[in-house]
Order: structure tokens, then sequence, then C-alpha cells
């Protein structure tokens, strides 16, 4: 009888393994990002090195159809002006490096009318799906880099997690998108200046036999 619930007990905690957590820092965490700014995108180009991303949003398209801008010795792209005049007032307020392990992860952060004007001004308007921004205040996109390439993290599902500092939480489904192969979503902040922001990584589940 003990060694069938020692069984069962070591089960459940390989299981439990099977759920992967990764915590990320706080949008405003300026010393957090100055530390990773080795595993910064430099170019921020894409694995096949034929398009970049756009440091606000993480749009992927071709380096001539973008804004190209230099800021603290590295080249940042744009879709177009007004994105690049608001990177360069506030680097840290729409993109975030975040190392995990060996994982990079960059993260893109726009409220939703600066979404919505920025898609209506690049004749994407008709793609935004109304019930899904109805009531959001911001989107959030985000992509696994490595080496300045993309990384595939294949079945995997990814959660925006936001508190405030009054501990108030709200959580997003992330839906990986094929066409600028980006994990995104809209989410309804918590009321607040400052935001400690998580992503939460989930494997596939395993099934076990002991």
């Amino acid at each position: 009888m003990k060694m069938k619930l020692t069984r069962r007990i070591v089960a459940s905690f390989l299981a439990i393994l099977s759920v992967l957590l990764f915590s990320i820092v706080s949008l405003n965490a300026e010393e957090g990002h100055k530390e990773n700014a080795a595993h910064q995108h430099g170019d921020h180009m894409t694995a096949d090195g034929d398009k970049v991303r756009c440091a606000v949003d993480g749009m992927m398209m071709k380096p001539s159809a973008m804004v190209k801008v230099e800021q603290d010795g590295k080249d940042y792209y744009f879709c177009n002006d007004m994105q690049a005049e608001m990177f360069k007032a506030n680097p840290d307020k729409y993109l975030q490096t975040i190392s995990v392990g060996n994982l990079t992860f960059d993260l893109n952060v726009i409220t939703t009318d600066a979404y919505t004007m920025m898609m209506s001004h690049m004749g994407m308007k008709g793609m935004i799906k109304t019930d899904e921004i109805k009531g959001k205040t911001h989107y959030f996109s985000v992509y696994p880099v490595q080496d300045h390439g993309e990384v595939e993290l294949g079945d995997v599902k990814l959660a925006l997690q936001v508190t405030n500092a009054e501990g108030e939480t709200k959580m997003a489904l992330l839906k990986y998108s094929k066409m600028s192969k980006t994990y995104e979503g809209f989410i309804a902040m918590p009321k607040g200046n400052e935001h400690e922001v998580r992503i939460r990584v989930t494997s596939p589940g395993v099934k076990i036999s002991l």
C-alpha cells in the first residue's frame, strides 16, 4: 500500500513538472532591460534574414518597406515614422527583452487605440476582429528569439498575466499568428502606471506509467 502511494506521489510530481512557468520582469524594469542588452535583437532580423521585425508591434516586413532607426548602437525597424518616434521617446515602454535560461523572448506592448490606428494606417483595419478588442486596453505580441534568429516552440500554449501594484491580476490567452510568427493577444490592463508582466508557458501533457 505504501509503495502504491509513493508511486502516485511521484507520478503527480512528474505531471506537475510538465507545466512550465516562465516569469517575466515588469515592463518598467529598466535595470533588467540594460542587463539583457546583450540579448537584444540588434537588427531584429528573422531566422531567414529576409525580413525584419517592427520593434513596436512585432510585425515582419522586408527592410526596404520599414523605417530604420539607429539607437544606442543598434538598428531598429518600424512600420512607419509614427512608431519610430514613439520608440525613440521611450524604448522600454514598447519593447522588452527577457532571458529565461537559454531562451530569450522579445515582448511588444501598445495600447489598443494605437494598434487600431496603426492597422488603419497600413490599410489592414479589416483584419481587426471587433469582438477581440472590445473592452481591451492593450495589445501584446511575444516571440522567442535566439542569437537574433527565430525559435520555434512547437505545440505550446502561452498566456499573459499582468499584475498592478495593488495585486490586481488580469490574464489573457495568446494566440499564435502564422503570418507574423508571434504569440499575440489583447488584455484589459489593471489600473495603475506600473505593472508586472509574466508569460505562462504550458507544454503539451505527457502520460507516464510507473
